[in-house]
């Protein structure tokens, strides 16, 4: 599907300013824009700023573009929400893109009680209301959030991979070596928390979990709705009520999050790791061995992460438990690099691979070990479904078809500098 969308796409290069941690710049530039890269604020994590953070970074990012011709500014996670002034006293007409009068493009991976948690709620929805503020989301179910929220200019868009594999990984198995990998952080940590948890907000994610499992809801904002958790935004609140309902919602929320990563992630590590035992190969987070106890691999580069996928025999990839639907980026990595993908059934997996010939799934934890030894003992034709895959993400999946199908979106609201983003709640 975001193949064929991207090679539809007539529009012509542009100008980018881009804040880039994952290789956004350099697919600008295979895609043959013009990028001009944007710092970051004294490599402080975007998600740690505070409003002082990003009035000062705004006002040093203001000093670079004001002269420059830009079609858009782009960031992933809302790094380019910056203030040239004050928003407490100069509203709206503070934000950078609004000075600039270009629109900000920004692909929304996490949600925003991650994305914003250190910035007054009321100014951070006053921000989202931006006509010129256009947000990718890439999950579904995040992207209902978003508009029940209120949030306007929001599309549905997928995460990808890097760049172009360099390898081919059917010949660099080590058949000697850990046959499934797993390469990730351990997400449970509300169980862990020194300060304890609010059981109130537990009785409104166990409704909703249960809800979810029967499958009477399809996530949690229908359990939500349905059993009346919260209040709901309407349109005649004001920023300050509606703010106030989005921090109710995501309080509510916490404990099913929790829940879901537990169910949906720790407990098939833990499982593959005290069954399979050297044979499962778990990298990256010590947080397994502080929690579980399970001895775990420290953090690698991404060239030895890479190997390690081409190396291995069978990739793992389950769920972070904020992601009700779609896919985090990992399943991208393992195809880029030629690895097999074993991946937890997620409803987007289907409309982005073809289950069973670039990929395979599991539910359980009988079908997680029927899934293992099955392609363990039929290495050609696991051999071909991660070809498959890497063939698929080579052709569809990397950033630079991502930024091809925003540049499609723009082109069609006719966006060049001055030019208004067209609403697409």
């Amino acid at each position: 599907m975001y193949g064929r969308a991207a090679a539809l796409c007539q529009w012509e290069p542009m100008r980018i300013a881009i804040f880039d941690r994952t290789g956004w710049a350099d697919a600008a530039r295979r895609g043959g824009h013009e990028v001009i890269p944007l710092p970051r604020h004294n490599e402080t994590t975007v998600f740690q700023e505070t409003l002082d953070d990003r009035i000062s970074h705004g006002r040093r990012v203001f000093a670079l573009l004001q002269d420059q011709p830009l079609d858009f500014i782009f960031d992933p996670n809302g790094e380019g929400m910056l203030f040239v002034d004050d928003p407490r006293s100069a509203g709206m007409d503070a934000l950078l893109h609004h000075r600039l009068n270009v629109p900000l493009v920004s692909h929304f991976a996490e949600t925003l009680r991650i994305l914003f948690r250190r910035i007054d709620p009321v100014l951070v929805h006053q921000a989202l209301q931006s006509p010129t503020w256009h947000k990718a989301i890439f999950t579904r179910g995040h992207l209902e959030e978003m508009r029940w929220m209120g949030v306007p200019n929001c599309r549905y868009l997928p995460l990808a991979a890097e760049n172009f594999p360099d390898h081919v990984r059917t010949d660099e198995l080590d058949p000697s070596g850990p046959q499934v990998l797993f390469a990730g952080s351990q997400q449970s940590l509300y169980f862990a928390h020194p300060d304890g948890v609010d059981t109130r907000t537990q009785v409104s994610g166990g409704w909703a979990a249960a809800a979810v499992a029967d499958g009477s809801a399809s996530q949690f904002l229908d359990a939500y709705r349905t059993y009346a958790l919260g209040p709901c935004p309407a349109e005649t609140d004001d920023l300050t009520a509606r703010a106030e309902c989005i921090r109710r919602y995501y309080e509510q929320k916490m404990f099913y999050s929790a829940w879901r990563n537990l169910g949906l992630r720790d407990r098939f590590v833990v499982f593959l790791k005290r069954r399979m035992g050297d044979d499962f190969r778990l990298v990256r987070d010590q947080r397994w061995r502080t929690i579980y106890d399970l001895p775990v691999e420290p953090e690698v580069d991404n060239a030895t992460y890479y190997r390690m996928i081409r190396t291995t025999p069978i990739c793992l990839n389950v769920i972070n438990g904020d992601n009700e639907t779609g896919l985090n980026r990992r399943p991208f990595e393992i195809t880029w690099a030629g690895g097999f993908l074993l991946s937890y059934d997620q409803p987007e997996l289907g409309e982005l691979f073809e289950i069973g010939k670039e990929c395979a799934v599991f539910r359980n934890e009988r079908e997680l070990v029927d899934q293992i030894n099955y392609y363990l003992a039929h290495p050609e034709e696991r051999a071909a479904i991660a070809r498959a895959g890497q063939q698929r993400t080579h052709h569809a999946h990397l950033l630079h078809h991502r930024l091809d199908i925003i540049g499609d979106w723009l082109s069609g609201s006719g966006t060049r500098r001055g030019a208004q983003l067209a609403a697409t709640s």
